[in-house]
């Protein structure tokens, strides 16, 4: 007979959570004929299919008899999970929990998400606190142990990720500038003034596509100011009347203070994927998976 090992049960329970044998792969940071490999070793080990099939092709949907080996995974995987905590409990100190929010998201995030996240955390300090884009993606490269809320893909091996959607990089113009304009509904690559303030906290790739269009539309793209903190953002709009390219959610930080257009590129729009990464072995991870994850934020700004 072969052994279930823990990853085995993992990538199995993945496939059933995501509903597609491929998106279990990708959490479990494997390929998919890895995972559709395992998964015929449980059902071997089991003796009977364990996944409805259409002709000769599984399905990731799960007979009943699937649906007990599911149960009977989670409950080891829980015990698991308690397991190392108990043992690892007594070579360390008080531990903290951290949930890392990149910048420009931290003022979309719920805080009644944030609240049930930490209700009855009472074996370990919390920490909640906002943090750049590489500072993070460090925390999560080095294993530390957290609930990153980050934009870009992050797939790292000792974390799984979750996606919540895709965040626009938008143009945005406070109402004393030149460019704001009620009627317009969106604004191409060759009109960004010069004086334009480009949001840098985000991830790497989605910064060098935004300069790579300006520098398609103009030739070479001028020396356009970079700011990396939505408070020196919201200065430079408000009180400069400078536009911005931004994440979307980015109004979430100016309120009520100032009149803003939000305007859409005509075209190369950016996107930039946002999820949250979660350390392998995290236990606030029971938290977030299966549940819904449009709970994050108060307003839905992605796509």
């Amino acid at each position: 007979m072969r052994n279930i090992s823990i990853r085995k049960m993992r990538v199995f329970v993945y496939a059933v959570e995501e509903g597609s044998f491929t998106e279990g792969a990708r959490r479990s940071n494997i390929s998919q004929p890895a995972a559709v490999s395992i998964i015929g070793e449980i059902e071997e080990t089991v003796g009977e299919p364990l996944f409805e099939r259409s002709g000769k092709t599984r399905r990731a949907t799960l007979t009943p008899r699937g649906e007990e080996v599911y149960q009977t995974f989670i409950r080891t995987l829980g015990v698991y999970d308690c397991a190392l905590e108990t043992i690892s409990a007594n070579k360390r100190q008080r531990r903290v929990h951290k949930i890392l929010i990149q910048s420009p998201y931290v003022a979309s995030v719920s805080a009644i998400w944030l609240r049930e996240m930490i209700a009855q955390e009472t074996d370990a300090q919390l920490s909640i606190r906002s943090a750049g884009w590489r500072e993070i993606a460090a925390a999560i490269e080095s294993r530390e142990d957290c609930i990153a809320l980050i934009d870009g893909d992050i797939r790292q091996k000792n974390s799984e990720y979750i996606s919540i959607g895709s965040v626009e990089l938008v143009f945005v113009i406070p109402e004393t500038h030149e460019f704001f304009d009620m009627n317009a509904e969106d604004i191409s690559w060759e009109d960004v003034p010069a004086d334009t303030v480009i949001y840098s906290d985000i991830c790497p790739a989605a910064l060098e596509r935004t300069y790579e269009n300006l520098r398609m539309a103009r030739n070479g793209a001028a020396a356009f100011t970079e700011v990396n903190c939505p408070a020196i953002l919201k200065n430079f709009c408000q009180k400069a009347g400078v536009p911005a390219i931004a994440p979307k959610n980015i109004l979430d930080v100016f309120g009520d203070e100032i009149r803003l257009r939000c305007l859409p590129f005509a075209y190369s729009k950016p996107l930039i994927p946002l999820g949250l990464s979660i350390s392998h072995g995290n236990h606030m991870r029971r938290k977030i998976v299966g549940r819904n994850i449009e709970h994050v934020f108060d307003n839905r700004f992605y796509i």
